[in-house]
């Protein structure tokens, strides 16, 4: 049967059913796995050039669904790629309110803790945008936990504060704010907001103490935002928020794990992170990677800041069924990222630079529509004396151009240059600053919340 048939059938058959008999088997198993096929049948058909836009059906207007999208690390003000940053993840955060019930912001929404004035304008129209695409189901639109490059001490007030304390957004560090969309069919629009959640999760609970839980679908998400990696493990066992029975539990933070970097020191596992919670929602991590067969999410961030080779896949956000229990990743459209490897045997370095410049011309010749970013990697082995290699000066027609020199006989200025240059691209300025102060005062036997306090006290930018 032609497939498009069949769509319009299986759909047609829905939408009948919906009105009168749906409510009565929604909680049955069998049609929670029916609401999966169908949303499978309707993302295959978006795939083609005929859509179910011709049936003038929205599905996220149908009071049955509840759909939370994940973004995280857009990076708002990356001074490198600065424009690649703001359309990239506006991008990602106007596509999900398109498609979602609310969105969830995994941390590092801004690359600085005190960012730039035009920068903050900027991500507080880019959420109003999102705020007004999101539907109204009377519970906040955009939760949010703040990132490492945002998090300032105690008691200085941080950019995703800055966004709660305008309106635009609930920070959800070390809270639980339960989301609820009644599924009644028959509900008075006139009392369609008197399920709002912005209270804390055991306020909501005594609230709706008399009520059937059977007539909501709830999301309780809970956070922590960046924080130290060594502090990680004393942290999660400290947190007040906790998941809520009866709904779908979502856990969200900013850390790196043991798992994600097997060679990092005295970082928290998998094994640490809280029981209970049907999902686990990550920031911090660059490129994007599952766990726990699909129930630890890492969507990477929006723009390129790193430049791994990981970061090479695509960029974008997961969109989570809270019914049908699915995730599904939705990219969006980024500059190329080119990572590209060069070989060499006993090379001078005039032989080098050459073979530079024509990988170059052949690597923009195929990418020509976007200006790319195009890291070319130097392996092999040099002659002996045979002096410097020249770099620079390759940054035509508009694309970035980053050389890894991992040439045997480089010398030892290149070689600190290059070392230096992969530990920049892994973190800012200030993050330097902090782990060197958090070097030495384990030295000296000063806790390292103390050396933090000290850090943020008597730092530049606070």
């Amino acid at each position: 049967m032609d497939f498009r048939v069949l769509s319009i059938s299986f759909c047609s058959f829905s939408v009948g059913i919906i009105t009168d008999t749906f409510f009565i088997f929604i909680h049955l198993p069998l049609v929670r796995k029916y609401t999966a096929n169908m949303m499978t049948l309707i993302r295959n058909a978006e795939n083609t050039n005929w859509s179910l836009m011709h049936l003038n059906i929205n599905l996220r207007l149908i009071n049955l669904f509840m759909k939370l999208a994940f973004v995280a690390d857009t990076h708002f003000g990356y001074s490198r790629f600065e424009n690649d940053a703001r359309c990239q993840g506006e991008a990602a955060l106007l596509d999900a309110s398109k498609k979602a019930d609310a969105i969830l912001l995994g941390g590092d929404i801004f690359d600085q803790r005190v960012p730039r004035l035009d920068i903050l304008a900027d991500v507080a129209s880019t959420l109003k945008a999102a705020r007004q695409n999101l539907p109204e189901r009377g519970f906040p639109k955009i939760l949010a936990i703040h990132g490492t490059h945002e998090a300032r001490s105690k008691n200085s007030m941080n950019p995703i504060s800055l966004m709660e304390r305008l309106g635009l957004l609930e920070d959800v560090h070390n809270r639980t704010v339960v989301l609820e969309k009644k599924k009644l069919p028959n509900q008075n629009p006139a009392q369609k907001n008197s399920t709002s959640s912005a209270e804390p999760a055991c306020e909501k609970k005594e609230k709706n103490a008399g009520k059937s839980a059977e007539e909501y679908e709830k999301a309780a998400v809970s956070g922590m935002g960046g924080i130290p990696d060594d502090l990680v493990k004393q942290m999660l066992p400290r947190l007040s928020c906790k998941p809520v029975q009866g709904a779908t539990n979502f856990f969200m933070f900013h850390q790196t794990l043991q798992e994600f970097v097997p060679q990092a020191k005295n970082v928290a596992s998998i094994h640490d992170l809280p029981a209970g919670y049907d999902y686990y929602l990550c920031g911090h991590i660059h490129a994007r990677k599952e766990y726990l067969e699909g129930k630890l999410l890492i969507p990477g961030s929006t723009v390129i800041t790193q430049l791994k080779d990981e970061e090479q896949g695509q960029k974008g956000y997961y969109l989570i069924d809270t019914i049908a229990k699915t995730q599904e990743f939705i990219p969006i459209k980024t500059r190329p990222f080119i990572v590209h490897e060069l070989k060499f045997e006993n090379a001078s370095p005039s032989q080098v630079r050459i073979q530079i410049e024509k990988e170059l011309s052949s690597l923009l010749q195929k990418n020509s529509a976007e200006p790319p970013i195009i890291k070319l990697r130097l392996c092999g082995s040099l002659q002996k004396g045979g002096g410097e290699i020249d770099t620079t000066g390759f940054g035509e027609q508009g694309a970035f151009v980053t050389i890894d020199n991992q040439l045997e006989g480089n010398s030892l200025l290149d070689e600190i240059e290059r070392i230096r240059g992969e530990r920049l691209h892994r973190t800012t300025p200030v993050q330097l600053g902090m782990e060197l102060l958090l070097e030495n005062a384990k030295k000296a036997s000063l806790e390292p919340k103390k050396a933090k306090e000290y850090f943020e006290k008597f730092s530049k930018e606070n």
